[in-house]
């Protein structure tokens, strides 16, 4: 893999795999719900940059997780991936139990997604590698429609505010 680091949080490292035209996403640590919304915030704004059909999603590094993770993920996030232009995710479990089980349950809920998982990233960058349908022009950069640009944009402003409600509420009560 050929990277170039595009955002980076506390437990999240976004990366744009030069070679392969893929995100590689490397979660690492003790990771809990505000964590990954802004995580995901960062992510977001990756997308509005360009479009970017595969994702390698690696868990490997995650050493815990809060079980509030999954239900935020199936009802924010993960249903917006086809409206960003993902076409493939391959999706690294954790080798703790519990990252683990977070995973199985994201997937377990999102049946017919576009998520495929894998135990290693060896395997999941093989598998991702066969995704492509055709060679990209290497001085092409994908695009998609100004309506579908703006359609994400909102999302994206909608789920910033969504996020920012929710850390209000959390810091009030």
């Amino acid at each position: 893999m050929n990277l170039r680091l595009l955002r980076q949080t506390t437990c999240l490292s976004v990366y744009h795999d030069l070679t392969n035209d893929w995100l590689y996403l490397d979660w690492q640590g003790e990771i809990t719900l505000p964590l990954v919304q802004q995580a995901c915030l960062e992510l977001a704004a990756c997308y509005l940059e360009r479009p970017y059909a595969r994702v390698l999603n690696s868990n490997e590094q995650v050493t815990g997780v809060s079980w509030s993770i999954a239900a935020w993920l199936v009802s924010d996030f993960l249903p917006y991936m086809a409206l960003a232009g993902i076409e493939h995710v391959a999706w690294v479990y954790s080798s703790s139990l519990r990252g683990y089980n977070m995973a199985a349950t994201v997937l377990h809920w999102l049946p017919g997604s576009l998520i495929t998982s894998f135990d290693t990233v060896a395997e999941a960058a093989t598998w991702l590698a066969h995704t492509r349908t055709e060679q990209p022009q290497s001085y092409l950069i994908p695009q998609r429609t100004p309506a579908t640009q703006a359609k994400l944009a909102q999302e994206v402003a909608a789920l910033h505010q969504r996020i920012a409600t929710q850390q209000l509420r959390r810091h009030t009560v």
